[in-house]
């Protein structure tokens, strides 16, 4: 599970509306988590290039 810093996490919540459901605060949580992970994965190299994945998959797009 992915760490999310309580600042950003609280500017999501409080460009949320005022009265919403628990299901779409988890839903944010979620998203901000794969977003972190996502930057996290960029910033360490853990990637493929669009081409990379073209080469790699290329009898399917054939």
């Amino acid at each position: 599970m992915e760490t999310i810093p309580k600042s950003i996490l609280i500017e999501s919540l409080e460009a949320m509306p005022d009265n919403l459901e628990v299901e779409q605060v988890i839903e944010q949580i979620i998203l901000l988590s794969k977003i972190e992970r996502s930057r996290k994965q960029l910033d360490s190299g853990e990637f493929h290039t669009h081409e990379e994945v073209k080469n790699a998959y290329k009898k399917w797009l054939e």
